[in-house]
Parts: structure tokens; C-alpha cells; sequence
């Protein structure tokens, strides 16, 4: 199914314990500095602003990429986001990423 791009095939991403948990507490505090609440762009629920798109629903495994592009200074919004991942770990990323998967769009 997911060769012949089928919209509706499902994938499934496994995460250590506790990431959900300790993304939704990233996502909706800033962690303690860590960095800043994602509803502050990406709004309620995270599904998207007219500042920054939805991130509600979306792959996992997309997300982590898009955070370690933007930390390393590439990717499309590199320069609005670097500062904003610049404190994560990769722990950190992982955790926001299945967060956010888990939120219906």
C-alpha cells in the first residue's frame, strides 16, 4: 500500500516510554526554557496559524528530520526555528515529534 502511495495506509513509529508524556510538556511549557510553547506559532492543538503550519497528525519521522534540519541551520524555516530547537537534545525532538503525531489534524 504505501508503494502504490496509498492515502490511507497507516504507519506506526516506536518511541521510548514516556515520550509522549514529556513532549506534551515540551509543546505546551517550553519545558523550563528548553525552549517555547509550539501553540505560541502553531497554534491551538497545533494545528496550524497563520504564522506556522499544522503539526497536529503529521509522520513522526518527518517532524524529528524537520527539527534536526532546522537545528543544524538548514531546512525552509531555518532561520525562525534554529533558535527555537537550538537547547533541545535529540531526546527532546523525538518527544515533541510523537507528541504532535498522536494530535488529530
Amino acid at each position: 500500500r504505501h508503494e502504490r502511495h496509498d492515502p490511507y495506509v497507516e504507519y506506526r513509529a516506536y518511541v521510548p516510554p514516556g515520550s509522549v508524556a514529556r513532549g506534551r510538556h515540551l509543546a505546551e511549557t517550553g519545558g523550563e526554557g528548553a525552549t517555547v510553547a509550539c501553540g505560541a506559532c502553531h497554534g491551538e492543538g497545533l494545528r496550524g496559524s497563520a504564522l506556522a503550519p499544522p503539526l497536529a497528525g503529521r509522520s513522526p519521522s518527518y517532524q524529528l528530520r524537520q527539527l534536526l534540519a532546522f537545528r543544524s541551520g538548514s531546512g525552509f524555516a531555518a532561520m525562525a526555528m534554529h533558535p527555537v530547537v537550538a537547547r533541545l537534545t535529540v531526546d527532546d525532538m523525538v518527544a515533541l515529534a510523537a507528541y504532535a503525531a498522536t494530535l488529530e489534524p
